[in-house]
């Protein structure tokens, strides 16, 4: 498009609104659909400077005092589950020729529409919030029910179905992750950062190590080190999660560690120290990261923001009291079935289960791309505007949405957002839909919700 075009589309935007930005404090972003990810700010977000911090550091968010994010709240429930309370909001999306918008409210405007996690389906009202795991998901002591609690290690090799159960099970209105609440934390971030470059506001816990060549070369019992190559222990850093297996992402030896210190044991290796109860380590053992254990963000001053960098990828971050809404690991998503690219999505959570193919799962109006790769465009359907998937690809890691995209044939379920060691792939728009509903992995978990029913 030619940047007259561009002018062009912008301006009938611009003229075609209906109402005003600022009697109905909508704040929007505006896409060319060029290859720049960079959006620009339209309505009440117009002029905002929003910015990362680290550590302690305050960084500047102008809209942290916004109805958009001022209200957002840590609340706790009776067993102890900690979650992010995000009042009702109300969304917009216009997919037109040469451009996008994205609009969100607090207050209902015209052609905006309610996500469905704002709705209670038994006795059709509007609920005023939903609260989103402010942690990875774990499991209970018990090992019955899905948790959202600091100090804990994320439950993995679960598929997801079983997390859908382990949800279900704390009682009504407990769910997992799914469609609708990833549409709102997409459309949120976009609109703060303008951006759909996600990797680009923080880089998140996406350059951790998983391989099979990391090695023990000292065998030691009652220990609370690997002794490992000096040039794999620099792959490593204090404060990251580690396990320790007989085969790669096995975990016999151990699942879930925190690095305390990396020490010399001589001049060729390097002990990796980890907190816990000492071990048996033999040579030839294999260390990996894991995921990140809960509670990293306590620290973190600002809004959104990691610890020491956002850029290096070996650090989650946090945004608006949630931890590692992409990196770090997997995430199931669920109302969402696939079968042959062709995506199918559900409105209430109650009625989730996977590889259906009929009502109360819809059909989208468009079919996935069939090829691997950066994406370029998402599909939109105007009658389910909550469900976008990629439906081109031929980007880069800087360009368009700036995360990849991989899927296959078959009966398929969704999952977003790349692990700890996916580099620059990883992404709030990174959909992995190539796994079926009975795939576990040690790199894939999941996350917590609640509905006010």
């Amino acid at each position: 498009m030619s940047k007259l075009h561009e002018l062009l589309a912008f301006k009938a935007y611009k003229n075609t609104k209906e109402l005003k930005s600022e009697e109905y404090n909508i704040y929007g972003v505006f896409w060319d659909k060029t290859s720049s990810p960079t959006l620009t700010r339209i309505d009440k977000a117009a002029g905002a400077t929003v910015k990362a911090g680290t550590d302690a550091l305050k960084a500047i968010n102008t809209l942290d005092a916004s109805p958009l994010f001022k209200d957002f709240k840590e609340v706790t429930d009776s067993y102890g589950n900690v979650f992010i309370r995000i009042p009702k909001m109300y969304i917009k999306k216009v997919d037109g020729t040469g451009y996008k918008t994205r609009q969100i409210s607090r207050k209902m405007f015209d052609g905006a529409y309610l996500p469905w996690c704002f709705w209670d389906f038994t006795n059709n009202r509007e609920l005023d919030y939903i609260d989103v795991g402010k942690f990875k998901a774990s499991i209970s002591g018990d090992g019955m029910k899905l948790e959202s609690k600091s100090g804990k290690y994320p439950l993995i090799n679960k598929n997801i179905v079983e997390f859908r159960n382990y949800a279900k099970a704390n009682g009504a209105g407990y769910q997992q992750l799914d469609i609708h609440v990833v549409d709102l934390i997409q459309t949120l971030f976009i609109i703060e950062n303008a951006t759909i470059n996600s990797q680009g506001v923080c880089a998140g816990y996406t350059s951790g190590q998983y391989t099979a060549t990391h090695l023990a070369v000292v065998a030691e019992n009652n220990v609370n080190r690997i002794v490992v190559p000096n040039a794999t222990a620099a792959l490593y850093e204090v404060g990251q999660a580690i396990s320790v297996g007989t085969s790669q992402g096995g975990n016999q030896i151990f699942y879930g560690r925190t690095i305390t210190a990396i020490e010399v044991y001589d001049a060729s290796n390097k002990a990796i120290v980890f907190d816990g109860t000492p071990v048996n380590i033999a040579i030839g053992n294999m260390l990996y990261n894991t995921g990140y254990k809960n509670g990293f963000s306590a620290n973190i001053a600002a809004s959104v923001g990691s610890k020491i960098s956002n850029s290096s990828g070996k650090h989650p971050f946090v945004w608006h009291g949630i931890e590692s809404i992409f990196g770090d690991v997997w995430q199931f998503v669920d109302g969402v079935n696939i079968n042959e690219r062709q995506a199918w999505v559900c409105k209430n959570a109650a009625n989730y289960a996977s590889n259906i193919f009929t009502a109360p799962y819809e059909q989208l109006g468009y079919v996935n791309s069939n090829t691997d790769g950066y994406v370029t465009a998402m599909g939109f359907d105007a009658n389910l505007p909550f469900a976008e998937f990629p439906v081109a690809v031929g980007g880069a890691a800087t360009t368009y949405y700036s995360d990849c995209y991989y899927q296959t044939t078959g009966q398929r379920i969704a999952l977003l957002g790349g692990s700890w060691n996916v580099g620059a792939t990883a992404g709030l728009f990174y959909w992995y839909l190539s796994n079926a509903s009975s795939y576990a992995d040690v790199r894939i978990a999941g996350r917590l919700l609640k509905k006010p029913l």
